[in-house]
């Protein structure tokens, strides 16, 4: 009897220790409230390093690459998710934003570097980026 309070108050103690640090979300909410995947800004560099993978971008067009990802964000959160033509118009954002960031590219060898990186973005979550 013993032995099994001691076991039952371990993984109380665990379990409490896993939610304080996070880890007990359920899937979805935990970190930053989508899935553990952080904050708004973090997934927007998250995004940036992924599709400019393996391209070097000087500092203007760094910063143009930022405000483009951010804007496209912060529009996209402000739609009505209960839309008819909200997958429509999620598409079509994500079309003009990648539009967007790949005219921040002069050379043909960056552009098709960026369609490789947005490609495999889309094949990873099985829709646009």
């Amino acid at each position: 009897m013993n032995k099994f309070l001691m076991v039952s108050a371990m993984l109380v103690a665990l379990t409490a220790t896993a939610e304080a640090q996070g880890g007990g979300g359920g899937g979805r909410g935990g970190r930053g409230g989508r899935g553990g995947r952080g904050t708004p800004e973090a997934q927007d560099s998250t995004q940036l390093a992924r599709l400019f993978n393996g391209i070097t971008l000087n500092a203007d067009q760094t910063m143009k690459a930022k405000e483009i990802i951010t804007k496209s964000r912060e529009a996209t959160m402000a739609m009505d998710r209960e839309a008819e033509d909200f997958r429509a118009m999620m598409t079509e954002a994500n079309a003009k934003r990648t539009a967007d960031l790949k005219a921040l590219l002069t050379s043909d060898e960056d552009k098709a570097k960026f369609d490789a990186n947005a490609a495999a973005g889309r094949g990873r979550r099985g829709g646009g980026l």
